[in-house]
């Protein structure tokens, strides 16, 4: 039984798989890396028996040809194999040529793979390390790793697994597309096309160096880092620099990994590429109460005791706070109608009812706290049945008894829920700090509902009051430490402490992080040997005249150490401006605008010692300094930041600061995408890395301006705000000419790409200087997702989406499930002018109340019409949550302001933008009872056509390439299967053969021969021929148009032709096998031939023909793919009113259709074979090589016959039966051979 493992896909994209039309297998060599499972007596008979199976069919097709690689099956399997979460077994491997979904869905074990590389014997046997890199380097982004995540296994930080799984990931991440994003008016094309191939070049051989390398170590035993060969090429995967001698950068790395840079050319990624030296970038990442109601009857099913009688009698009493309220609803509850007499009888018993056990079980409470005396509860007991209050003193007794243990519970539950919740797999304790309940008096105003006159009310209610800690943990946390609750222990995991207010002193678990959060009051808290983090929660200021209170002590001990700071200013005390933090001092101040006891304006309120790190959570005005070393600091206030040397990192994660000055050293930043302006300054020494947290489409501009650069940048939300990012004295502050002083500067943005700004060596004037920038790394550009016709699509509320239109479409639906904040762009393959119509859709409904009715608006949307095609986008608007008017006769009020769901930019095809908008109706409509009374109101009105254009301009984009699937050289098909959503046309490669392609509906693909254009080396000695197998999409329309060729909903990009190019034979079959000759250079479209493998003729001489046929202007075809038994040249014809077969060779010959059979029939007209095959796989031991041929070649033979019954069929599998030893009842397929006959044709 096949083993299940978790689904390996991240998305469940078959796009194309393509197989054999004549039999191949591929050839078995001394470089074909070949073995099996190290451990063979370890084999459980199921394991044995697959294996078994995939030898059968590697014996069958051969190795497995993955890019310069071929591997058997038997070899992935020793390596723990698996394929969409189920092992590798002879059923899910055969076939000859991987599909890109077997490749995205491969995954390995990490331990099977690091044995087998210890069993390489050869030193230079390299081949293990280049099919990984093959196999990683073909797969898609959206795959997952392909090491399989063992989550019983703990890894350490530097062991090989994760080494290798971090190569693999980045193999994974290379995108050998040529050059793509050439929208945006900022970038320097000519040097980007030259730098982005040759980078990627040496990316992926430092990639490929670094996978020998780590076999050399894990044969060797010897150290990683050594063996390496050289810093430069970790250095690609992990820094966060960026080497700006690019030529000295390829040299060390073409040095250190000399001897593999030829097998590295022979891979297929490196074929894609040209030779160079590169610049390397890398990434840097930037790292950005669910209340649930539950009814009484079930809370009372999963409680006991006391806790399920309440939920019972809540639920039965449905008690409430007003008396008439009650007795309605009791009544209700009852099933009297009414509340006349009666009613109110039956609901003045329950009420007394809910009274007396009211009083029972507020009696029980209070016991279940404190003692109480006979005569206590009998008096407290009759109080509660008159609901009156008990005794001063029981009730105070009561009140500070119960919050005590209700905090204390709360606390363990808090804890309990965050250990075995978001904190599982970090912290094994949590421990709280002390506290002690006091009463406090609240005045509060209320009424009297029987009078209706307000009056002021006092009552007590308890306090909570954090009190003193004194916790020496350093030998650990263990159960009889105050406050802890513990759960599983690692030896990775931390403590978290939550200490509060007080004067505490508390020392941390010496060999585990800590994470300490605490309040007010003076603390004394030490870290220890592993990264802590300090946490300030509490208020930071100061009532007027009191005392400045003494610094708190911080240690953070060895590690990297952190503070953050997320106190609030609290009310009615001095206000403060900010913090004051100096790491190198050791000391973090308040700011304040009076200081207390204070002429500086600042107190301090930290004193610290091995703080590294500081992190700010709330805005205001900062000022933070860094220490020698390097720092993380993370601003969102308008701060000024002195890093200080070292290699830091700095996040501005607010809308505006004074200034950042990373200092000395290599300093990375990270700005946050919202509108305002950030100013940074550097010396200039080292590389600065600078992260922008938004796409590089947004980027509007990057400007000189008197020697400092600034990048604007703008929103999708809105027009009216901006981004702007200024990097300070870029040149020299001298008199003009002006000398470029930084020049190690690299930007990335969200989507991945790498920048480097174009700077000129000197400025020549102060007037502003439109620079461009140059990639250096390729992102992931923006890529529309292609709408299908008559489709209807959610659109995503928690990230920005993009969609294509054709022009070809006819009706699309985009629909707005929630409201959101991110952007919609639709690229519509239209110009401005063709838009005809904008219909606004409105839906408003009546929510009756006792105060009046209210009426708002329900789901809106915008239709655009071109022509006789159509966009509908539905819910893109719908009522805010203010009223907006009344009426004071009806007392009618209405949501009547429309609120946007989700921000759609429209692009046209001409570079016109708009962003779309639904006007509002007048607030009248809605008011008005004869327009909208009772029910639900939907109506339509016509909109301007003058849609409302964006500032900022956006670029046109159309779908991009996918990755291709190369036909090969010899005749294939292509079997098409939809996505839920096309991300990209996929191309199809053909290489001067013939292919047939099985069409789906709403598929959107590419033809070409790159071989047959007169520019290509080598150049094919003929073009393609491409057989469209369209007899599954129904009755279809053919359209031509501008290369592109529309077959009902799929649509062929066909290639455009220059002089001298050899062109492409194209042909859609429709049903009954009907050819259709395109010929694109002259735009036709016409019937030219039958093909024999999907044409049926009638067997009734006298029957009439299918329409398909009937239609036809020609009565005699010639029938392709149809061939004499006998072997007799010439090409057959068909003569529909004479229903008779012609050979041109032989015109006089009568032929029956029994004398026929059918040519080039691809795997999937034999799925009968393929069922069978199967079938005899499954048998113990199974079917060998030489039985599956034979049974393929009397499969060809069946499939082959233009006829083929039931009683045939079945005389034949018995005859075949013995042979194969295969038992009839696990033949399922012969109880229906008409479905395989359908399936065939």
């Amino acid at each position: 039984m096949a083993q299940l493992i978790a689904p390996s896909c991240a998305t469940d994209d078959r796009g194309v798989v393509i197989s054999d039309i004549v039999f191949q297998a591929n050839e078995h060599t001394i470089e074909t890396l070949d073995f099996k499972v190290a451990d063979q007596a370890q084999l459980n008979p199921e394991h044995k028996h697959r294996q078994a199976q995939l030898e059968v069919v590697d014996k069958l097709y051969g190795p497995l040809q993955i890019g310069s690689v071929a591997v058997t099956r038997s070899a992935l399997n020793a390596l723990g194999a698996t394929t969409d979460g189920q092992v590798l077994n002879g059923e899910n491997s055969f076939f000859r040529i991987a599909s890109r979904f077997f490749l995205d869905s491969l995954q390995f074990n990490a331990a099977d793979v690091e044995t087998h590389i210890k069993l390489t014997a050869d030193a230079n046997d390299y081949r293990l390390p280049t099919l990984l890199f093959e196999i990683a380097s073909q797969r898609s982004r959206s795959a997952r790793p392909l090491l399989r995540a063992n989550l019983a296994v703990q890894t350490e930080a530097g062991s090989y697994h994760n080494i290798l799984e971090k190569l693999l990931k980045s193999a994974q991440g290379l995108d050998p597309h040529q050059f793509a994003q050439t929208s945006l008016n900022w970038v320097n094309k000519t040097k980007s096309q030259i730098l982005i191939p040759t980078g990627l070049g040496l990316q992926a051989f430092g990639i490929y160096s670094g996978l020998r390398g780590l076999q050399d170590a894990i044969r060797n035993k010897d150290d990683y880092q050594t063996l390496f060969n050289g810093a430069s090429v970790a250095a690609e995967v992990a820094s966060l620099g960026v080497e700006a001698l690019v030529t000295r950068q390829a040299t060390q790395m073409i040095r250190a990994g000399q001897r593999s840079l030829g097998d590295f050319a022979k891979t297929t990624f490196a074929t894609r590429l040209a030779r160079g030296s590169g610049l390397i970038a890398s990434v840097l990442t930037l790292p950005f109460d669910i209340v649930s109601a539950v009814d009484a009857f079930k809370a009372a099913a999963n409680a006991s005791g006391k806790a399920a009688t309440d939920h019972y009698v809540s639920a039965a009493l449905s008690v409430t706070s007003a008396a008439m309220t009650l007795t309605i609803g009791l009544a209700a509850l009852a099933g009297f109608s009414s509340a006349g007499p009666v009613g109110l009888a039956a609901g003045l018993i329950l009420v007394v009812g809910s009274q007396v056990w009211g009083a029972i079980r507020q009696v029980d409470e209070i016991d279940d706290y404190i003692t109480l005396s006979a005569h206590e509860r009998l008096r407290t007991g009759w109080f509660a049945f008159w609901t009156i209050s008990p005794d001063d003193d029981i009730q105070e007794r009561y009140t500070l008894a119960k919050a005590t243990a209700e905090h204390t519970r709360q606390l363990r539950a808090n804890a309990l829920n965050l250990l075995k919740g978001p904190l599982k797999d970090s912290t094994e304790a949590i421990v709280n700090g002390r506290f002690t309940v006091e009463l406090e008096q609240v005045t509060y105003n209320t009424w009297n509902w029987w009078t209706g006159e307000k009056y002021q009310a006092t009552n007590t209610r308890p306090k909570i009051k954090d009190s003193d800690d004194w916790i020496d943990a350093r030998q650990g946390v263990t159960l009889e430490t105050p406050g802890a609750v513990i759960e599983a222990a690692a030896e990775h995991k931390g403590i978290r402490w939550y200490i509060g207010g007080g004067n505490d002193t508390v020392f941390g678990v010496e060999n585990k992080p800590n994470v300490f959060h605490y309040g007010s009051g003076v603390k004394r808290l030490r870290g220890g040997a592993k990264d802590d983090v300090f946490v300030f929660e509490g208020s930071t200021s100061i009532a007027p005249g009191d005392e400045v209170p003494a610094p708190n002590r911080l240690a953070g001990g060895s590690g990297n150490d952190t503070l953050i700071l997320a106190g609030n200013p609290g009310q009615g005390q001095v206000p403060r401006l900010g913090y004051h933090i100096d790491l190198e001092a050791g000391q973090a101040s308040i700011i304040t605008q009076e200081g207390p006891k204070s002429e500086s304006g600042q107190y301090r309120h930290a004193l610290l010692e091995g703080i590294e790190h500081v992190e700010i959570l709330e805005g205001g005005t900062h000022v933070i300094k860094g220490s020698a070393g390097a720092n993380i600091i993370k601003s969102r206030g308008n701060d000024l930041i002195e890093a200080g040397a070292g290699d830091d990192r700095i996040f501005i994660l607010g809308g505006n600061n004074r200034n950042a000055d990373g200092g000395p050293g290599d300093d990375a930043y990270v700005i946050a995408h919202k509108p305002g302006h950030v100013s940074i300054t550097e010396d200039g020494m080292g590389s600065s890395v600078i992260s922008l947290d938004w796409r590089a489409d947004l980027i509007e501009s990057w400007v000189i301006e008197q020697g400092n650069l600034v990048i604007s940048s703008c929103f999708d939300g809105n027009d009216w705000e901006s981004r702007k990012v200024t990097l300070n004295n870029v040149y020299a502050d001298t008199d003009y000419p002006r000398a470029l002083q930084i020049n190690r500067l690299t930007f990335t943005t969200k989507d991945g790409f790498h920048w480097v700004p174009d700077l000129p060596e000197t400025l020549e004037h102060d007037s502003p200087l439109v620079i461009e920038a140059v990639m250096v790394q390729h992102g992931i550009p923006r890529n529309p997702a292609i709408l299908n016709d008559r489709s209807e699509r959610w659109v995503a509320h928690d990230k920005d989406t993009s969609y294509y239109v054709s022009r070809l479409i006819e009706f699309t639906t985009l629909k707005v499930r929630q409201k959101s904040e991110y952007c919609t762009t639709l690229h519509l393959d239209y110009t401005h002018s063709e838009l005809t119509r904008v219909e606004a859709h409105y839906n408003a409904y009546v929510i009756q109340e006792d105060g009046g009715d209210t009426v708002k608006y329900g789901e809106c949307g915008l239709t655009l019409d071109f022509g006789s095609h159509r966009v509908v986008l539905n819910n893109l608007a719908r009522s805010d949550e203010r009223y907006s008017a009344r009426t004071k006769t009806s007392g009618r009020r209405a949501f009547s302001a429309l609120d946007s769901q989700h921000t759609f930019i429209l692009i046209m095809r001409d570079g016109a933008s708009y962003r779309l908008a639904i006007p509002t109706p007048d607030p009248a409509r809605l008011l008005n009872k004869g327009f909208i009374d009772k029910d639900p109101v939907q109506w339509k009105t016509q909109a301007p056509l003058s849609l409302t254009p964006t500032r900022k301009h956006y670029a046109f984009l159309q779908p991009l390439d996918k990755k291709p699937h190369p036909m090969g050289s010899q005749a294939t098909c292509a079997m098409l299967t939809p996505a839920v959503e096309q991300t990209g046309i996929e191309v199809l490669t053909g290489q001067g053969s013939t292919y047939l392609v099985h069409l789906s509906p709403g598929m959107t693909l590419r033809l070409t021969t790159p071989g047959a254009l007169a520019g290509a080396n080598p150049r094919l000695p003929q073009a393609s021929t491409w057989e469209l197998d369209a007899t599954r999409l129904g009755e279809v329309e053919i359209k031509l148009a501008n290369n592109l060729l529309q077959v009902g909903t799929t649509i062929l990009h066909l290639p455009a032709y220059a002089e001298d190019d050899l062109v492409d034979q194209i042909r859609v079959i429709t049903a009954q096998g009907v050819v259709h000759a395109v010929d694109s250079l002259f735009e036709r479209v016409y019937v030219t031939a039958l093909d024999g493998r999907y044409f049926s003729p009638p067997v009734d001489p006298e029957a009439a023909l299918p329409p398909e046929l009937s239609r036809l202007a020609s009565a005699q075809l010639r029938v392709s793919n149809m061939a004499l038994k006998d072997g007799s040249p010439g090409s057959l014809s068909y003569h529909l009113k004479a229903r008779q077969w012609t050979l041109d060779t032989d015109e006089s010959r009568v032929i029956a259709a029994t004398s026929l059979r059918k040519t080039n029939l691809c795997d999937h007209h034999l799925s009968l074979y393929q069922d069978l095959a199967r079938e005899g796989l499954s048998q113990n031991p199974p079917l060998d090589d030489e039985a599956l041929r034979l049974l393929r070649e009397q499969c060809v033979k069946w499939a082959e016959g233009t006829t083929l019954n039931k009683s045939l069929m079945l005389a034949q599998a018995i005859a075949l039966s013995p042979t194969f030893g295969l038992e009839l009842p696990h033949w399922r397929w012969l109880l229906s051979p008409g479905e395989i006959v359908s399936r065939q044709t």
